[in-house]
């Protein structure tokens, strides 16, 4: 078995193999950090590697949860999930899990020991640099702390190395689904002009007119955007994952679609896109030819989490403190839904795979419907002229 230091910012890490995945015969490698020196790495690896020859690293008795999630990041969730997700499992197993229950053996992790550090993370669990809440995680945090953690040991039952998955024991925290921040119908002018002039007024268009995600405004192509019929068709999405843009699929197949757009809009794009080819001569060979619709001026893609900071702010500013680039989704949803505009219809626009799920994750919207309703029906089935006659 051979392995490798890296360098990983002021540090160094170790790399190396450990076997095969028993279900997908796929080589799994186990990585560890937090080496300060290249000698101390270098140690460390040579140990490591003959534990390894030795057959005394990967054994179910033997292997710690730090080593079990390490190889489930790597060889469970890399190259299966999307990238961004990896990163926040990583992010959540690295500053969190491995130092809280890293050092505890996998097959004699309790219930207990998980519950522990829950209500530990709720008191001093913060690990950014973040002052708010005094050091505490939020409820809402934890859980998602629960889920991941409950992932990794769902697929250690599923490979013999545990009997049972003992997150399944554990209570995780509570907390109150707050509704989504979301503009009125009345606000949406005003947020408008706030970004007009901006680099943020065509993203925020489409997504107010359409309800796409962030990063579906920012992977549109102008191949997938029909003008004369009016519709855009959604088919891919841009993120940046170390530092880097990456073109995925959508979400999931649902999300797929195309949507038709307001003819105010389709004039806007058009404006739109004589803007861009201004800039595309004045760019010349500098130009990047994504034929994306949403660029920066040398046709480079706009960098989603700048683009968020900087609406963020904007909102700030203009009133609208609370409300995030995905809250314009929202925003597009619950004033559809306001307006009556039937649930599957809404649905189809958002890329949902069912009503239920619009439904669901607007609930907040159908008191007003309900009430709506129960007005209808005394109005056009219940009024005193309806039983006089």
């Amino acid at each position: 078995m051979r392995g490798t230091v890296e360098k990983r910012g002021s540090g160094y890490s170790i790399r190396y193999e450990i076997g095969r995945d028993p279900v997908t015969g796929r080589r799994l490698q186990r990585r560890e950090s937090r080496f300060a020196t290249k000698k101390e790495a270098e140690a460390a690896l040579a140990k490591r590697v003959t534990e390894t020859n030795h057959g005394l690293h990967p054994g179910g008795t033997r292997m710690t949860m730090g080593d079990w999630l390490e190889k489930w990041l790597d060889t469970h969730c890399e190259g299966r999930l999307s990238p961004s997700t990896v990163n926040g499992y990583r992010m959540i197993v690295d500053l969190h899990l491995i130092p809280a229950l890293g050092n505890l053996k996998l097959a004699k992790l309790t219930p207990l020991q998980i519950q522990d550090y829950y209500t530990e993370a709720q008191v001093s669990g913060r690990k950014d640099s973040k002052k708010s809440r005094e050091g505490k995680l939020s409820p809402r945090t934890v859980a998602q702390h629960h889920r991941v953690l409950s992932r990794a040991l769902k697929q250690a039952v599923r490979l013999g190395l545990i009997a049972r998955n003992p997150c399944d024991m554990v209570d995780p925290p509570r907390y109150e689904k707050s509704a989504p921040e979301t503009l009125t119908d009345k606000d949406v002018n005003k947020v408008l002009e706030s970004v007009r002039g901006t680099y943020l007024y065509i993203p925020v268009l489409i997504a107010l007119a359409t309800g796409a995600r962030r990063g579906e405004v920012l992977g549109l192509r102008w191949s997938d955007v029909d003008l004369e019929g009016g519709t855009i068709t959604i088919r891919q999405n841009l993120l940046r994952v170390n530092r880097e843009y990456v073109i995925k699929p959508p979400k999931t197949a649902d999300s797929i679609r195309s949507v038709k757009l307001p003819g105010s809009i389709i004039t806007e794009l058009r404006s739109h896109q004589v803007k861009q080819k201004e800039w595309r001569l004045a760019a010349g060979s500098a130009w990047n030819d994504l034929d994306l619709v949403c660029t920066c001026e040398d046709g480079s893609p706009i960098n989603p989490d700048s683009l968020s900071a900087y609406f963020r702010d904007v909102m700030k500013r203009a009133g609208f403190d609370g409300i995030t680039f995905h809250g314009l989704r929202h925003s597009h949803a619950t004033i559809l839904l306001g307006w009556n505009v039937h649930p599957k219809k809404v649905s189809e626009r958002l890329g949902h795979s069912s009503t239920k799920l619009t439904m669901d994750t607007y609930s907040h919207v159908t008191p007003t419907m309900q009430d709506e309703v129960a007005n209808l029906l005394d109005e056009k089935l219940f009024s005193d002229k309806k039983k006089a006659k």
